[in-house]
């Protein structure tokens, strides 16, 4: 097993919605835990980082001489796969249905404490593009520059793996993530363990060593 940390900066507003409803407060709340002080936090969730670094692979893998069977649903990729004459790069690498997957995500915990805000929003309606009624909502989003730290794991890991993981990792930097859409930036740290593994992909690595976005 190989680790190293990620780094996330948000280069515009933010929000991760949480799906508990907030009393007096904002229609969509920032996703919150309660941290070792017995007091609720903003954070990043492990499912949301690790679900847009799996889109962001799927998007990318076959630009790069990957497969992907470019599935999310249960339902669909083992069909897909079948198709296919077996597994995918992406998903032995995030892992199937009944299969184990290779790659651990931790949750993104801040770096420090962030002061969110709350902006007003209108709703348009699907079809006619008009503004609904009851169409003022609030949501809650960090500000631009607020940071976060996570870790990433690569169980049995091979030079496949690790370099589908960072053409991923590189591609949330062009790509969006959390409600809206928003671009973020990353920065990977401590890469000692994944140094040995990338041959022709160690020029990739040192890119993702410093931010894209200044």
């Amino acid at each position: 097993m190989i680790d190293f940390n990620v780094r996330l900066k948000t280069i515009s507003l933010l929000c991760i919605g949480w799906s508990h409803p907030s009393i007096f407060g904002p229609d969509i709340p920032f996703i919150r835990e309660l941290n070792s002080n017995g007091k609720m936090r903003i954070y990043i969730p492990a499912s949301s980082f690790r679900g847009a670094l799996r889109s962001s692979a799927i998007k990318l893998a076959e630009n790069y001489g990957f497969k992907s069977c470019g599935e999310i649903r249960p339902e669909l990729i083992e069909d897909r796969h079948n198709r296919m004459g077996g597994k995918c790069d992406v998903c032995d690498l995030f892992g199937e249905p009944m299969n184990i997957s290779s790659l651990i995500v931790s949750n993104f915990e801040p770096i420090k404490d962030i002061k969110s805000l709350i902006l007003t929003r209108i709703r348009l309606e699907d079809n006619s593009l008009k503004v609904s009624e009851e169409a003022l909502f609030k949501v809650e989003y960090i500000p631009v520059g607020s940071e976060f730290l996570g870790n990433i794991k690569l169980i049995n890991p091979t030079q496949k793996r690790a370099a589908l993981l960072l053409i991923a990792l590189a591609g949330l930097r062009i790509g969006r993530f959390g409600r809206g859409s928003n671009p973020i930036d990353i920065r990977i740290e401590n890469t000692e363990k994944i140094e040995a593994l990338l041959g022709d992909w160690y020029d990739l690595l040192n890119e993702l060593k410093g931010w894209l976005w200044h």
